[in-house]
């Protein structure tokens, strides 16, 4: 099945707009060149950061003024509240920090319990843990990801508080169920909307079902400010004291704020499709240099606390992350759209679609994820062909490698868990992804025959 058309990439406000181009465009014999196949290399990283972004970023580290502290932190608060349709947004220096806060404004202390998926990245169960409670797993839905409902009532006791509702890869959690059992036991519940920016369920959004809910902004997220997150809430008392905790809590300095920065603008020149070849080295120099501020650090994976938890977000932050809202229907309606032609595409190659279907659901589809038999074989069919294949999470504990006995996570716990982390994959749905891409992508699938 070929395409004949393609979507631009934006890069301001007035290309918010799926630009269809005809049959006969001039475009039509580039996007199938050899060129493209060659050397356009397809990544999922800076995929939502622009060039326009990109300048805004280096100007103020130039300029030096209000990259800590000013008005963009409070503006961003407020769009984002507006946006969600929440009455609170608190803004922290990453997503997990923001979950923290939460459980702290919660009141979760020593000796409660967390029931969570056993699916999960290490920083949730760190969270849990820096509170002084106990993380408990429940294994997940094979066809979702998320939280296997109908398991979560033989993990309740008398120390259980909190229901944590993981909406992986932007497909909803059975929100009805849980709120089902979280009033029979008088429990709270938090959402993770890590993945689900504006993903809805009955035309609500993500981060609006329970008592309070988080959103990250790392690089690899729906919008990226490099690092960032925020917690929602449309409670009051939960509101004031997550802004209590964050006025106690401090800010990176500048020279950490600016690192951060000056990498949202090298990711996104040197993860550029047509130079990635040559950026794929200076990434790896850079890496083992230590310049890179790692999403997930050593000590993380550990799971010992960081000696700045939680930090603040920053102005220069906030500032991204207001320029990025503007562009988040556009954002999400371009990953919609791949996520059909994605879908469309493996029915035809008979592979199961593992996921929702109800009309009224709309994912983010922060990536479009399946199962497929040899993993390790798929990846190198497309890394051969310059496509990076994702595998999200590839433990049930993210990433490989954590602590597993520090986070209380007993392996066999979770079987379909630990078999989706061996077996699942995923596509790049991201704005920088053409329809081309796309096409190329599932062109490379053709190729391969399961073992």
């Amino acid at each position: 099945m070929k395409l004949s058309v393609d979507l631009y990439v934006y890069h301001d406000e007035s290309e918010m707009k799926d630009t269809r181009m005809p049959q006969k465009s001039r475009f039509k014999n580039l996007k199938n060149s050899i060129l493209r196949k060659r050397f356009k290399n397809i990544r999922f990283s800076s995929g939502t950061i622009t060039w326009k972004e990109c300048l805004i970023i280096l100007v103020s580290i130039f300029n030096g003024r209000n990259i800590v502290e000013g008005e963009y932190v409070k503006k961003y608060e407020s769009e984002v509240s507006k946006y969600l349709g929440v009455k609170y947004a608190c803004s922290f220096g990453a997503g997990r920090m923001a979950f923290y806060a939460i459980l702290k404004a919660l009141g979760i202390s020593e000796g409660d319990e967390v029931i969570l998926p056993g699916y999960t990245c290490v920083v949730v169960p760190n969270a849990i843990i820096y509170c002084g409670a106990k993380p408990v797993y429940v294994d997940i839905e094979p066809d979702t990801l998320n939280i296997d409902v109908k398991k979560i009532e033989t993990k309740i006791t008398s120390k259980t508080k909190v229901i944590y509702a993981q909406h992986t890869f932007g497909t909803f959690c059975n929100m009805d169920a849980i709120t089902k059992i979280a009033k029979k036991y008088n429990l709270k519940i938090v959402e993770d909307c890590a993945h689900a920016l504006g993903a809805e369920y009955n035309g609500k959004k993500a981060g609006t079902f329970g008592d309070a809910a988080y959103f990250t902004t790392e690089q690899s997220k729906l919008i990226s400010t490099g690092m960032g997150g925020f917690a929602v809430t449309n409670d009051e008392k939960i509101a004031l004291r997550l802004q209590k905790i964050q006025g106690e809590s401090e800010y990176h300095n500048e020279k950490i704020i600016q690192r951060i920065a000056l990498q949202i603008v090298l990711y996104k020149v040197l993860y550029y499709p047509y130079i990635d070849f040559i950026g794929k080295y200076i990434r790896y120099f850079l890496n083992r240099s230590n310049f890179f501020i790692v999403s997930t650090t050593e000590d993380e994976v550990r799971g010992d606390k960081p000696k700045q938890y939680p930090i603040r977000l920053s102005n220069l932050q906030a500032q991204i992350g207001l320029n990025q809202l503007k562009n988040i229907e556009f954002n999400l309606n371009h990953r919609r759209k791949l996520a059909n032609f994605y879908r469309e595409s493996l029915q035809k190659l008979n592979y199961k679609i593992p996921e929702h279907n109800d009309v009224r659901y709309k994912p983010s589809y922060i990536r479009y994820w399946f199962i497929v038999n040899n993993r390790k074989k798929l990846k190198d069919l497309f890394n051969s062909e310059g496509i990076e294949l994702g595998e999200w999470f590839n433990s049930p504990i993210h990433p490989k490698g954590s602590f597993l006995k520090n986070i209380h996570y007993e392996p066999g716990c979770c079987p379909v868990a630990e078999y989706m982390a061996n077996h699942n994959v995923n596509f790049p749905t991201h704005p920088n992804v053409s329809f081309a891409d796309a096409e190329r992508i599932v062109e490379v699938l053709r190729s391969y025959e399961e073992t």
